[in-house]
């Protein structure tokens, strides 16, 4: 007994001492590290990077973070990198990058007491021109750079440490306003700044402990916004959320949120870029952190390729692979695979491979698979660009952005919404898009593939019982009301495409026109962005098509937005219904609780499998301003749903419980 107690105590400890190596929402993002072996050589790194030559070099001390946390906007306006030295003498690494930018100027921040007379004395010598720009303090330095800008808002953020200014140093640059630092009681320059200037839009960076409503409130500053968590990280977190319409890249840069120096230097080369900044730690990534960046990702690793038992593979019988029931020749034939087919590879017995096809499990001979490697092409979520070497974020914080490491925070090792493995060019509008701009893609063709047998299912579409839309409802229930339906994809571009080579964009608009007819008969203001086949863009592209949508929804400005699609996975099994909102619409609280509405009233009608209310960053719910949702009422990919969505009852359906969800969202207010 004592033996058997011994050999659990120790194979416990053996397994405690090692941490998990994998979670289940990791972080895959390709990665590249600016960096040198030191704080002057990582600047120097960031200029080479974004400066062939420049009109204008900022210098600054590279021990002294006050007098250049404040500089970013004015270093923008310049297009001008941030160099670093020691505040004695030029580092002989400096003068070589001097020499190779060839400016006009040199502008020294902060006073004599960070950079010496000394230094002036080596730029004449160099025949460069230059100027100095520093206060009596750090608050009057970052008020004499504001005054070198133009601009309607101000930037307040606490000057006694640097995150906060640096978390909204790269809007800052791009927007090109000021940021002024203050203490926990404002400075006298500080004051006399904001009565000379009236700035419209006052933003704050930074909690109550760090800048105190009561001192603004006594001095008259009319703060419109202020952003600050509970920690710098989720600070920051906030900050580049709150900013996001100004960044217009799809990569972060990343620098430490514990020492300043390579921050600095790197804010102004991401504002360039328009991408935003975020702080971490050393040694991990901060769960406020590192759930922005899961948020932002479009593409993960499959959970087969994640899970060593499972694999794929592609048949390669010129004449179809046979699905057999158990694993011999002579055996019962479930199904054919066609030729070139990807499936999943379950077990394998001997020369047997077990996998599922078309909702059928059963056996495939080996001789006829070619296992094959899933991958994942990460260089859609964007780079992310690691400001300094591994003594600053360490090569165990790389990885975990790389995918190739777990966090050890608990908060960031739980089960975020599952993504895509790639995205396909016909899912784009479906699943949604991240940036600013979508890509542009070639129209799909309007000619599915042709391929045989058609695929069977026991769908039974006489079981399907039309259900009377305003059972229980008043008259005129939506009078009042304006509501635009938006039915996904249409003209040249089919959505997804059924087993049986049937169009998303097809059933997508026969249940919006059935929800036209409803909500009109209820009273309602009906706008379609489409009544028949074809994109509401004038010349079609992805681009546009998203475009049009969303400018025709904040050109009215519905009541409500209802976004109308199928879903589409790679496993036919998979069948469900959910309905998405997005946390960052203007009107967050409300599209939550339509969709809600909406998922709770299409379940209960249509009986389908209940995938929930999930949070998304789509396209047309990330940039329509009135309470917006995105349903996928079923998955055409599955042939039984698919059959389903082709039934005009089964439609006339979805269209009702729409209804019926936003009849009880208007009938019970947002508390």
């Amino acid at each position: 007994m004592k033996k058997s107690f011994f050999l659990l105590f120790t194979l416990l400890a053996i397994v405690l001492c090692f941490p998990l190596v994998t979670q289940a929402s990791p972080l895959v993002y390709p990665t590249e590290r600016i960096s040198g072996q030191d704080r002057v050589a990582t600047a120097l790194s960031i200029s080479q990077k974004g400066w062939d030559s420049a009109q204008t070099v900022i210098l600054c001390e590279y021990s002294d973070y006050p007098d250049s946390i404040a500089s970013t906007p004015f270093a923008v306006s310049l297009n001008a990198p941030i160099l670093l030295t020691a505040g004695g003498s030029i580092d002989e690494r400096v003068v070589t990058e001097l020499q190779r930018l060839k400016p006009k100027k040199v502008i020294l921040l902060g006073g004599i007491a960070c950079l010496k007379p000394s230094i002036g004395n080596e730029l004449d010598n160099l025949s460069l021109k230059w100027e100095r720009i520093g206060g009596t303090d750090r608050y009057e330095t970052s008020v004499l750079l504001a005054k070198h800008l133009t601009s309607d808002s101000l930037i307040l953020a606490n000057g006694d440490d640097f995150p906060d200014a640096l978390s909204a140093a790269t809007f800052a640059g791009i927007k090109q306003i000021p940021i002024v630092l203050t203490s926990k009681s404002l400075p006298h320059s500080v004051i006399e700044y904001y009565k000379e200037t009236g700035p419209k839009h006052l933003i704050v960076i930074g909690g109550e402990f760090v800048i105190p409503s009561n001192d603004l409130t006594t001095n008259k500053f009319a703060v419109e916004t202020r952003l600050g968590g509970q920690d710098r990280y989720e600070t920051n977190a906030k900050v580049i959320s709150f900013m996001k319409d100004a960044y217009q890249s799809n990569d972060f840069y990343l620098a430490s949120g514990i020492t300043f120096p390579d921050a600095v230097a790197g804010t102004v080369l991401a504002s360039k870029d328009k991408a935003p900044l975020l702080l971490t730690e050393k040694e991990d990534i901060p769960p406020s952190i590192y759930s922005l960046m899961r948020k932002h990702m479009k593409v993960e690793p499959s959970s087969q390729s994640t899970n060593d038992n499972s694999k794929e593979g592609m048949t390669t019988a010129s004449g179809g692979l046979n699905l057999r029931e158990t694993p011999s020749s002579t055996s019962k034939i479930l199904s054919t695979i066609p030729k070139d087919t990807t499936i999943n590879l379950i077990d394998q017995q001997d020369q047997w491979y077990k996998t599922t096809y078309q909702s059928k499990t059963g056996w495939i001979s080996a001789n006829y698979v070619t296992p094959t490697t899933a991958t994942v092409d990460s260089s859609v979520n964007g780079t992310v660009h690691i400001l300094g070497g591994t003594g600053i974020i360490s090569s165990k914080s790389q990885n975990i952005i790389e995918g190739k490491a777990s966090s050890t925070y608990a908060d960031n090792l739980k089960s975020f919404p599952s993504l895509p493995s790639e995205i396909k060019t016909t899912d784009l509008p479906s699943k949604g898009e991240d940036v600013d701009t979508p890509p542009v893609v070639t129209p799909p063709v309007d000619t599915p593939p042709v391929v045989t047998p058609p695929v069977s299912t026991t769908y039974d579409p006489t079981q399907e019982v039309l259900v009377n839309p305003f059972q229980g409802i008043p008259d005129n229930a939506l009078a009042g009301k304006t509501i635009m339906i938006d039915p996904g994809h249409g003209g040249p571009d089919t959505g997804a495409i059924g087993p049986n080579h049937t169009y998303e964009k097809n059933n997508n608009l026969a249940i919006g026109l059935a929800l036209n007819s409803i909500l009109q008969q209820a009273g309602a203001k009906v706008i379609l962005t489409r009544d028949t086949d074809i994109s509401p863009a004038t010349d079609y592209s992805e681009n546009e098509d998203l475009k049009a949508r969303v400018e025709l929804a904040n050109k009215t400005n519905p009541d409500l937005f209802i976004c109308i699609h199928n879903d589409s996975f790679s496993n036919p099994a998979v069948q469900g219904t959910s309905t998405y909102y997005y946390d960052d619409n203007p009107k967050q609280a409300e599209s939550l609780k339509l969709a809600k509405s909406i998922q709770s009233s299409v379940i209960n009608t249509l009986q389908t499998n209940d995938r929930g209310v999930k949070e998304a960053n789509f396209y047309v719910l990330h940039y329509t301003t009135m309470p917006s949702i995105l349903l996928e009422a079923a998955f055409i990919s599955s042939p039984y749903e698919e059959a389903r969505l082709q039934n005009p009852t089964f439609q006339n359906n979805v269209a009702s419980a729409i209804f019926q969800g936003i009849y009880n969202y208007y009938k019970s207010p947002l508390s």
